[in-house]
């Protein structure tokens, strides 16, 4: 299974848009042409190279333009010094960015973006990508989604079982079956199980037969629960925090499944 524990996913997730390629400007360019692109792009800052050295030289953004403004303005020439604003260098309104390594710890980043408004991605000393807020809102925005969709299936699994085991009596013998290997901590309940107590509770040799004519193929799904198992851990422990097309029609295919079964 993909793991994801760095920045690349999410870069290369980025790398989907139609251009591909990093927006930048040079340390030479008008203030009016980094504007420019930002209007454009839809972008509140931009990377700055270095035009001699081709290195990264830090970022232009709104917030850098404004506070040159300021501090370049003479306020008895305040409306020709906005003028003369955009027609500086981009090298006069340049501020600091913190540059990160590819292969950084998402969550990690995740943190260092709470107290800065961007970093910069970095592969083998070339800049790579630029990462902001609304990336890391991204970010969680999927994840959220897929917990929800976890959720969902974990709901609709527990509803299939308890119309299969629909008395008290099916259910606590079902259970007894199914966990009489553990002294302690046996679930009394559907409520007190584990997404991982469902599967055993359903491939139980004793307890299949039961099951048998909702599920109908116990191969398949053994082999379905212990991937949705698997991926749920992922999830549910950050080790996995964008799922890839594969991952995400599994998980569509999987609530289809589950509807069906209870329609």
């Amino acid at each position: 299974m993909f793991k994801l524990r760095t920045l690349t996913e999410l870069v290369r997730k980025k790398r989907r848009l139609p251009d591909g390629s990093v927006v930048t400007v040079t340390t030479s360019d008008k203030v009016r042409d980094a504007v420019g692109l930002m209007i454009k792009r839809g972008f509140s800052q931009l990377p700055v190279v270095d035009e001699r050295s081709g290195g990264v030289a830090g970022v232009i953004s709104t917030d850098s333009i404004v506070r040159s403004l300021y501090h370049l303005t003479d306020p008895s020439l305040r409306e020709r010094a906005v003028i003369d604003v955009m027609e500086l260098s981009v090298s006069q309104c340049i501020e600091e960015a913190p540059l990160h390594p590819e292969d950084s710890d998402m969550l990690a980043m995740g943190r260092a973006l709470a107290d800065v408004p961007y970093v910069l991605v970095e592969r083998d000393g070339s800049l790579v990508d630029i990462l902001t807020h609304s990336d890391i809102v991204y970010l969680f925005r999927e994840l959220a989604a897929h917990f929800l969709a976890i959720g969902t299936i974990e709901e609709k699994l527990r509803l299939l079982i308890a119309k299969v085991l629909d008395s008290d009596e099916l259910l606590s013998g079902a259970i007894d079956s199914a966990f009489s290997y553990r002294k302690d901590g046996k679930p009394r309940d559907l409520a007190d199980m584990t997404f991982d107590d469902y599967r055993l509770l359903i491939m139980n040799k004793h307890n299949w037969p039961k099951f048998e004519s909702l599920f109908t193929n116990r191969q398949a799904t053994q082999n379905r629960l212990l991937k949705l198992r698997d991926l749920r851990n992922d999830l549910f422990h950050f080790r996995l925090h964008i799922l890839n097309p594969e991952q995400r029609d599994f998980i569509q295919n999987t609530v289809h499944w589950l509807d069906n079964l209870s329609g």
